[in-house]
């Protein structure tokens, strides 16, 4: 057997022999792993969602493959608790060397705010949240910073304060420029968001300017509606003029101008071809006629 790698400079990944040839796993485990190494960080995949991709596998065999990688460390399933709302999800982390020991333990959540009390609030000026440090509720009055709130509303972890937002807003201004549609600018900034967030504000600059799109071709105007078709005479079918209102045209109700009367009288011309007819044969000409 003769192998040939070709040389990458993107889009590759670096495995160890030892994954790709652990012999404890089957094919298919040792194929799902390495898909799963492939993925950025922040990826979503479960059983269902592999299963739809590798339909040849079928759930059982992927869900399968998933038990091996994690009865040997290769696959890591741990519940955490959001701080602010209390709910429990579970994270999945993916390792390219066995985890023989325990799975890493979350840090702490942190305390609880104290319960409301009587005289001045706490520190941070009026209307500041507890901490002092954002004020989700304030309104933001730059363009991009309210855009930007929108945005992000719907996801936890991208919260912004009213500061940090104005702070973002000359970054956002670009996307504004460009009409950028909503839905796809939130599917740029929030898509595959790592677990945890360390600071909102730094992954929505770069973000934003890493991912803003190529300006758009301007639309063409809309076409204009063709002039309706002309009215035609009642009696002779000609086309009628825009301006008349009459159903009739001028020549069939009889107010069309008499036609002009022509340059020579009918007498007139037959006296001066008898002339010309007389001069032809040497015949004496007649006293000319006045055309």
């Amino acid at each position: 057997m003769h192998v040939h790698l070709s040389a990458r400079t993107r889009h590759f990944t670096v495995l160890g022999n030892d994954v790709l040839r652990d012999n404890r796993l089957s094919f298919t485990a040792r194929g799902i792993l390495c898909y799963l190494l492939s993925l950025p960080d922040g990826a979503r995949e479960d059983v269902r969602t592999l299963a739809d991709k590798h339909p040849n596998v079928g759930r059982r065999g992927v869900a399968k493959a998933l038990d091996e990688l994690v009865a040997l460390g290769y696959y890591v399933r741990r519940s955490v608790r959001c701080a602010r709302t209390g709910h429990v999800r579970t994270e999945t982390h993916v390792f390219d060397v066995p985890q023989t020991g325990p799975p890493p333990t979350p840090p702490p959540a942190p305390p609880p705010p104290p319960p409301p009390g009587t005289g001045e609030p706490p520190g941070g000026g009026a209307g500041a949240s507890p901490e002092g440090v954002k004020n989700p509720g304030e309104e933001p009055s730059l363009p991009g910073a309210r855009w930007l709130v929108r945005l992000t509303a719907t996801e936890p972890r991208l919260t912004l304060g009213a500061a940090e937002a104005a702070a973002l807003a000359p970054l956002a201004e670009p996307w504004l420029a460009r009409g950028v549609p909503e839905p796809e600018a939130r599917s740029l900034l929030t898509a595959g968001l790592p677990s945890v967030v360390h600071s909102a504000r730094a992954l929505l600059a770069n973000r934003l300017t890493r991912k803003l799109p190529a300006q758009r071709a301007a639309s063409p105007p809309p076409p204009t509606a063709p002039p309706p078709p002309l009215r035609e005479c009642a009696r002779c079918r000609d086309p009628l003029p825009r301006a008349r209102r009459q159903a009739l045209c001028a020549g069939c109700d009889g107010t069309a101008p008499p036609p002009p009367e022509p340059a020579l009288a009918h007498e007139a011309v037959t006296a001066h071809v008898t002339r010309l007819r007389e001069l032809l044969r040497g015949a004496p000409a007649t006293p000319s006629l006045a055309l």
